[in-house]
């Protein structure tokens, strides 16, 4: 009874990896290299962030939907202020860039918390014999596990869903403006079965 007990721990701890905690990109932190210096407005990029700060769920499926998630650095050494769609566009190879909406982004990639209702299944296992001096009592271990494991790693993938969904939105590109000397960061999504290259173009 002592190895059946064991075993249905075990199985619990490998099973509670299903749910995966959200590691923030935070694309003012990262190294970037120098894509382009386009008239005093510098670019730089950085492809397969998700997967570099081991968002390995969201990377699975990132790669599965054929999108490339992206964080931008766009440093400003010029005297005036520059704005996302009225001063300048992305390009690559000479093709306008689309990016994606964030929040299509956000549910493609998002953890589903149905999956983790298998846990209730736990409910269906033998209960287990506990011994207190010369009285034996069954507990139902699997009754309790369940649920706190079902339950545990919903809220997981809930919160996950939406620390990505919440960065996503805050690091918008969109009507962002780059005023004098300041850098700005951003975190873009275009459709994409591999990295190209990005390039900058001005409006004016």
């Amino acid at each position: 009874m002592k190895i059946k007990t064991y075993c249905l721990v075990l199985l619990a701890i490998f099973l509670s990896g299903c749910a995966a905690i959200y590691n923030p990109i935070e694309p003012a932190y990262l190294n970037y290299e120098l894509a382009g210096n386009y008239q005093g407005l510098k670019l730089s990029y950085r492809y397969g962030v998700l997967a570099e700060l081991n968002n390995k769920r969201f990377a699975k499926k990132e790669s599965k939907n054929k999108l490339q998630v992206i964080a931008l650095k766009i440093e400003n050494t010029t005297d005036r202020s520059f704005v996302f769609e009225k001063d300048f566009v992305f390009t690559s190879e000479n093709q306008p860039l689309v990016l994606e909406e964030n929040q299509k982004v956000a549910q493609l990639l998002k953890q589903k918390s149905w999956p983790s209702l298998a846990f209730l299944l736990f409910a269906l296992t033998p209960q287990v014999q506990t011994t207190n001096g010369a009285s034996v009592a069954n507990f139902p271990a699997g009754l309790v596990a369940g649920p706190l494991l079902s339950l545990g790693n919903i809220i997981v993938k809930v919160n996950s869903n939406k620390q990505f969904q919440a960065e996503l939105a805050y690091n918008t590109i969109i009507a962002k403006e780059i005023k004098p000397k300041e850098t700005a960061y951003a975190i873009i999504t275009i459709s994409a079965e591999s990295p190209k290259p990005i390039e900058l173009k001005f409006l004016f």
